[in-house]
């Protein structure tokens, strides 16, 4: 059934809370489609931009990293660490290290020696791990695609998961269906034990009350009754929107003409659309409802990264990835700052960077025991 646009009413009554209520759905409805067909033209645009702007710079930034975490090991080789700072320093190169293995995988051996010897795992021995494993089974039951943890610590979770991104989309889209399938289920389930025993055919209520309405209305303005040259020539234009409504089999385009031309004196009539108003809401809603969820599905099944550029009208934003790209060329400059100064005074840079990375762990320290004295206390 289409969906018009929220119509004006001509009467100098005032609109009853219903009719209002109608106005307003239809107007979120038309808001929505509208922001569901922005965000499909946006959605192209952030991922066109993402990859040849924002992912090279990022690149840029991983490799610079990676640069930086071997120059402290090399300067904490030539210089020295105390026992106290060698704890901070095996603790930040760890958590450092972790989230770039996730990227370039252990198949950088520079990295996965890095790793192994500020961590003092091997590489069998992280594949190994029960925690690993575990997580790896949930995900495998999860989208149904067996998991090789030592496989996907060689390649990097990010290649590793890349490979399969179209596999896993299809699983978890057929999860999220099964799962909102099943709710839907449910609810109709529920709907049929409360439900009296009316009639259930929406499709025959419709065409019913559309037949209803369209003969009133030729009824009353059929040009041929009216004598008047100015009015006969404003009824032509009202039957033919009727008759095209009615041949479109546009309803609720009907009732809108029906509201719009009912006079002050035809209390049966505007009560009778009310009520027909209060009836066709539910379609509304309904309809409201799904074409909510598949904008949700559709935002957030694309990444919460790209998601991120889209604005409250479902537009790209230019304003937003231009900042991230600000925030990602600063990163990229910071880090060849760093690694220059590195050179320059290694000493002096050496010793800041210790303190840097207590700083860090203290911090993460206590976001950890906040983080269980809270779950401690939910």
């Amino acid at each position: 059934m289409k969906i018009i646009t929220t119509p004006k009413k001509n009467s100098t009554s005032p609109k009853s809370k219903t009719y209002v209520k109608y106005e307003k759905l239809l107007a979120e409805i038309e808001k929505q489609k509208q922001f569901k067909i922005n965000m499909a033209e946006g959605l192209q645009k952030a991922y066109a931009k993402i990859e040849h702007e924002l992912l090279p710079l990022e690149h840029e930034a991983q490799l610079l990293m990676r640069d930086l975490l071997i120059r402290i090991d090399e300067l904490a080789t030539q210089i020295g660490v105390g026992k106290y700072n060698k704890e901070y320093l095996a603790n930040y190169m760890g958590h450092e290290l972790d989230s770039l293995l996730d990227i370039f995988g252990h198949q950088d051996t520079v990295l996965s020696k890095l790793h192994e010897k500020y961590t003092g795992y091997s590489l069998d021995e992280l594949a190994a791990d029960d925690d690993a494993v575990q997580v790896a089974k949930s995900i495998s039951d999860l989208i149904g695609v067996e998991i090789d943890v030592k496989e996907m610590l060689k390649k990097g979770q990010e290649a590793y998961f890349e490979e399969f991104r179209e596999k896993f989309a299809e699983q978890i889209n057929s999860k999220r269906e099964d799962f909102f399938n099943t709710l839907n289920a449910e609810a109709e389930n529920t709907k049929a034990k409360t439900a009296t025993k009316k009639g259930k055919d929406e499709t025959a209520d419709i065409a019913k009350d559309a037949r209803s309405i369209y003969m009133r209305l030729i009824k009353k303005f059929h040009p041929d009754l009216e004598r008047d040259a100015e009015l006969k020539e404003q009824k032509t234009e009202i039957v033919k929107q009727v008759t095209k409504a009615y041949q479109e089999n546009d309803f609720f385009t009907l009732l809108k003409l029906q509201l719009t031309y009912t006079d002050d004196n035809e209390t049966d009539v505007a009560t009778g659309a009310d009520n027909m108003l209060k009836h066709y809401i539910k379609l509304l809603e309904s309809q409201l409802q799904e074409l909510n969820r598949s904008i949700h599905q559709i935002r957030y099944s694309n990444g919460t990264t790209v998601a991120d550029f889209i604005d409250k009208n479902g537009k790209f934003s230019p304003q937003k990835f231009s900042a991230q790209r600000r925030r990602a060329e600063k990163e990229a400059a910071m880090f060849k700052m760093l690694l220059a100064d590195s050179k320059k005074r290694p000493k002096g840079w050496f010793k800041e960077q210790i303190n840097m990375m207590k700083d860090v762990v203290m911090q993460q320290m206590m976001e950890d025991m906040f983080g269980d004295m809270f779950d401690h206390f939910q």
